[in-house]
């Protein structure tokens, strides 16, 4: 990517976009300029990392499979952005769409800072979604006759300055939002040209790389509006093929959601169709499920129905944390530590921490709560990961392999981790990029690895979530399921002909019926083994939300304790040293069919599963072995990669 490439237009919203104020905000911060001596002592830095200290696994390519009218599962990530994003730019990444892409496929590449990057095995489909309000940005600055005040702008964010991006963040929170002074001098068909432009090229990179059968892409792109205190409330744009408006919506267009969602409904027609998908709940200080607009206005039954069309999927986790639940916000259950980068809110605090409403399982709570209000569930939605690179590095998951999402700023390792030798590290406060994680992926299963069968899983919500792990997942329900359906051999045929796949609503049983739930999970071949699965259940009962989690399977021959109701601890650990697990404990797979002993067919409900691995060791201890140094003790040296299905829903 040339210089000169960045206009002004919306600057001050994106710089606060995406990472909203992630970049260090140390006492004494020092800002990364992109001279050639920084470039030299990064790369320096990254020479010395022993990158041969622990095992890694071996590029394996991907294997295709046919057409399966009993699907497939597909890996993949919907949250990607690349140099065309501003703050990606900011960050220091000059790579683009295709780079991307190629990455996707299997292809490595070296950061800015010199760290190598591959994933160990390619995705089956990804959507990049660089922020609708860069669109045009770099076509700008590339344009001839800039007056000097334009060349002085865009000659400045080549160096950014942590003083500017703070003031200029800032000033993007101000509703309603104006855009500023930019190099189509508020020429608005100048603008809508300039836009346009990335639009199109970023169309034009997915039709290059779909390859149906192999590598599924989708034109998308990220809707940004920005909060108070480095807070948002984003969504993922996804088409289902290359029949798209010719307009990406920003939140220059609409400020509110639901100014979104109408005009992609008046703009997608024919054979165009789309989905939405919000992100970084936990940070949106309680307004994902408020029912409220970023403006504060209330939601209408319309306004709920449009939602339920627009959106039927949740991103519940990627690089900046868990939106599952929170222990304090509604949840009692432990599980809902993991991962955690925003604080639970306390007191009357709303801003700056998770409150209930920045949750999807409250958000799943509160559509059962809506349906005997409205007579419909408008929050009837599945879940899905994905990564929210600021690397151009889709799917990249692998605790072992994570390099930061914001490029020179969060490389090498050193700076990743607060290391400052002899085993000494940071204050926490001051390395803020150590509470950030890999991110995810989406799994969806579908018939066949082309456009239309994976756009059709998420519009129909088969799909699960990961931390990163690639473990399958089948979840079903039925009422009364044979109980040898289990050991059969057409497992799968009877359970679609008996009853409905994950992300489902079931139908109404027959008095007296209580629903069985089947699970089936197999470990990801190149990670460790299985440690339980968990069925989460919440209920309305006389008017109040309800919820349960019941472990329902354990590894190694273990049996659920009648007093806890947890699997007892199969003990697998984790050598600190180099990484390595002990393959003896745990499951291959592990497959289930439960009951729901404490139904009651009048009272609506939803189900989904959770699966937890072995504890393997996190991002930040593989970096420490890099350093020769020990990890960190305020952070937790291992972690438990999960999968999270989307839920089945019982309405009576």
């Amino acid at each position: 990517m040339k210089r000169k490439f960045i206009t002004f237009s919306g600057i001050f919203l994106l710089i606060g976009i995406a990472y909203g104020g992630m970049i260090y905000q140390e006492k004494n911060s020092k800002i990364i300029r992109l001279t050639p001596d920084k470039l030299a002592s990064l790369q320096a830095e990254v020479s010395a990392q022993d990158e041969e200290s622990f095992l890694q696994p071996e590029f394996k390519d991907r294997e295709l499979v046919a057409k399966n009218n009993e699907k497939n599962v597909y890996f993949g990530d919907l949250h990607i952005h690349t140099a065309l994003s501003f703050d990606s730019y900011l960050f220091g990444n000059r790579l683009g769409l295709k780079d991307a892409y190629r990455f996707a496929n299997g292809e490595p590449f070296k950061s800015v800072a010199g760290e190598t990057m591959r994933l160990s095995r390619p995705l089956d489909f990804a959507a990049i979604t660089d922020h609708a309000e860069s669109f045009g940005l770099f076509v700008g600055c590339g344009q001839a006759n800039l007056t000097s005040t334009q060349k002085e702008y865009c000659d400045s964010f080549e160096q950014p300055s942590l003083s500017m991006f703070l003031k200029l963040r800032k000033v993007g929170e101000t509703r309603p939002l104006v855009r500023p002074m930019t190099t189509c001098n508020y020429e608005e068909e100048k603008c809508a040209e300039y836009s346009a432009t990335t639009w199109q090229q970023t169309q034009a990179a997915a039709d290059e790389f779909y390859r149906p059968g192999k590598f599924t892409t989708f034109s998308a792109y990220e809707y940004s509006p920005t909060l108070p205190s480095r807070g948002k409330m984003h969504r993922n744009i996804i088409f289902k093929n290359n029949s798209v408006p010719n307009h990406a919506i920003s939140a220059f267009d609409e400020s509110s959601v639901l100014g979104l969602w109408r005009s992609l409904e008046q703009d997608c027609t024919g054979p165009c169709d789309f989905l939405t998908i919000p992100h970084n709940m936990n940070k949106s200080w309680g307004i994902a499920y408020s029912g409220k607009t970023i403006d504060g206005n209330i939601y209408n039954k319309d306004d709920w129905a449009l939602r339920g069309r627009s959106e039927p999927l949740a991103e519940i986790f990627q690089i900046k944390g868990n939106s599952e639940c929170g222990v304090g916000a509604g949840a009692v259950d432990e599980e809902c530590n993991f991962e955690k980068l925003v604080p639970i809110c306390t007191g009357e605090d709303t801003i700056g921490c998770s409150g209930k409403n920045s949750f999807a399982r409250e958000g799943l709570k509160k559509g059962l709560e809506l349906e005997q209000d409205l007579g419909f569930n408008p929050l009837q939605f599945g879940f899905i990961g994905s990564t929210d690179t600021h690397n151009s590095s889709p799917g990249d998951t692998e605790e072992w392999d994570y390099r930061g999402a914001s490029n020179v700023y969060e490389s090498p390792a050193r700076q990743r981790t607060g290391y400052l030798g002899n085993d000494q590290y940071k204050e926490l406060d001051d390395v803020k990029v150590i509470m950030k994680n890999p991110g995810g992926l989406a799994a969806v299963w579908a018939k066949e690895n082309t456009r239309e069968a994976i756009f059709e899983a998420l519009k129909n919500r088969e799909t699960y979530a990961t931390s990163g792990t690639r473990i399958k997942l089948r979840f079903f329900s039925a009422w009364e399921l044979d109980s040898n359906i289990i050991s059969s051999p057409d497992l799968i045929s009877q359970a679609y002909d008996q009853g409905v796949p994950m992300g489902s609503v079931m139908n109404t049983g027959k008095d007296g019926q209580v629903p069985s739930f089947l699970v089936w999970a197999m470990k990801d071949p190149i990670s460790a083994n299985l440690q339980k699965i968990q069925m989460i259940k919440a209920w309305m009962e006389n008017g109040e939300r309800r919820e349960k989690v019941f472990d329902i399977a354990c590894s190694n021959g273990l049996t659920v304790d009648p007093v806890s109701g947890r699997c007892p601890d199969n003990t697998a650990k984790v050598n600190i040293n180099d990484c390595s697990v002990d393959e003896r404990k745990g499951a291959k797979e592990l497959k289930v069919l439960w009951r729901d002993d404490e139904f009651n067919a009048q009272q609506s409900a939803f189900y989904y599963v959770r699966v937890l691995q072995n504890p393997t060791c996190r991002w930040s201890t593989y970096d420490a072995i890099r350093l020769g140094a020990k990890p960190r003790n305020d952070i937790p040296a291992t972690v438990r990669e999960r999968v999270w299905s989307s839920p089945i829903w019982y309405t009576p």
